[in-house]
């Protein structure tokens, strides 16, 4: 067996949990040698980056149609690249229109595929059941739900806990925050999170800061929390005549916990947002094509993860044409000015942690590797 393994990433996100992984399986292996796909934080653990992430960073079925010729470009250069190198074993980390399509191409040459972080074939694509089932060796989930989910269709997955469980503790307190961040201590904190991607943040952050611009919130500390794997130019540009909103990098947790509520782009964040139990308002918004092909797809009613696993309705979501100022301030309006309504939201987030399950997921998958490669 070689000491070489292809790890795929390519979305933020995913680059944080890979690495997390990368991080405890190289304790128990440090001769193994990783490459693939990936961001900063896979990098930081010695991944040798053939694609960086942001190469990939696509948003919607229009934008990834307008980038085929250099996705195909990339499946075909790490088919060769595992051609050459014959790795031990892939690594997949969530990204699925990717993945999957790669993981039939894989084996086809005999190397085993490990599929971390399972695409959310729960919501969308069942269909793709047998595709998990024939072309995935070692299936790991971060839901407890997801084990559920497979075993119906006879597919063994394995739950690890959830990752976000392991980067809950905060390097800063209340006050240090409001301190570095030079907030008006009795004014309430709203966040903005725009997402991760730049098409997200070039779709969500001017509908989040006409808010801002509302006269009833004249009494609010705005604080958007910028993506480390965007340029900061894609910021500036949209509040450069918005001097009352201020930008947070590196303390997206930090600025989750300690806001009175958070507008949030659907995705991870949601989640995030929701095992701090700060109460927030969902947005999401596509490409009229992109959302009308996932509406006769989706499976489920929701989009916001935090309503997914508690399995009900409990923050509000705004899509597509709701995306708009008007709804936005009434939803936080209704935040500022109905405290029973605002606990009874944050009382129901307080659930979160215990459905995610125990510290330790990274290195409980890390264990379930390196067992399966030695096998």
């Amino acid at each position: 067996m070689t000491n070489k393994i292809l790890i795929i990433a390519g979305e933020p996100s995913g680059d944080r949990l890979a690495a997390e992984l990368v991080s405890e399986i190289i304790k128990r292996k440090p001769d193994l040698q990783f490459s693939g796909i990936g961001g900063t934080e896979l990098e930081t653990q010695g991944t040798r980056l053939l694609y960086r992430l942001e190469q990939l960073a696509f948003l919607g079925l229009t934008e990834i149609i307008k980038h085929i010729p250099f996705i195909r470009s990339v499946f075909n250069n790490l088919i060769r690249w595992i051609e050459r190198e014959k790795p031990a074993a892939v690594i997949l980390v969530d990204y699925p229109g990717f993945n999957l399509r790669f993981a039939k191409k894989v084996k086809k040459f005999g190397i085993p595929v490990i599929y971390y972080i399972s695409p959310q074939l729960w919501a969308w694509g069942q269909n793709r059941v047998t595709k998990m089932k024939k072309y995935v060796d070692l299936l790991l989930v971060i839901f407890k739900f997801e084990e559920e989910f497979y075993r119906q269709f006879r597919v063994k997955a394995h739950f690890v806990g959830h990752p976000l469980v392991d980067r809950t503790s905060l390097a800063l307190t209340a006050e240090e925050f409001q301190e570095k961040y030079a907030l008006d201590s009795n004014k309430k904190v709203i966040a903005l999170l725009p997402g991760s991607r730049m098409n997200e943040v070039k779709n969500l952050l001017p509908e989040m800061v006409k808010v801002t611009k509302d006269s009833q919130f004249s009494g609010i500390e705005w604080l958007v929390g910028k993506s480390e794997s965007l340029p900061m130019e894609i910021y500036s540009d949209i509040l450069q005549e918005n001097p009352q909103i201020k930008i947070v990098e590196g303390d997206i947790y930090p600025l989750m916990k300690y806001s009175f509520a958070a507008i949030v782009a659907s995705g991870t964040a949601t989640l995030e947002t929701g095992y701090f139990a700060t109460p927030m308002i969902v947005l999401y918004r596509v490409s009229p094509l992109t959302y009308h092909i996932g509406k006769f797809l989706v499976k489920i009613k929701n989009i916001a993860m935090a309503n997914i696993v508690l399995q009900q309705n409990i923050v509000p979501e705004l899509i597509q044409s709701n995306v708009r100022k008007e709804l936005i301030a009434s939803h936080l309006k209704k935040y500022l000015t109905d405290e029973t309504y605002y606990r009874e939201v944050k009382t129901s987030l307080q659930k979160i942690p215990r459905i995610l399950g125990p510290p330790g997921a990274a290195d409980r998958a890390a264990g379930m590797i390196i067992q399966f490669l030695d096998q």
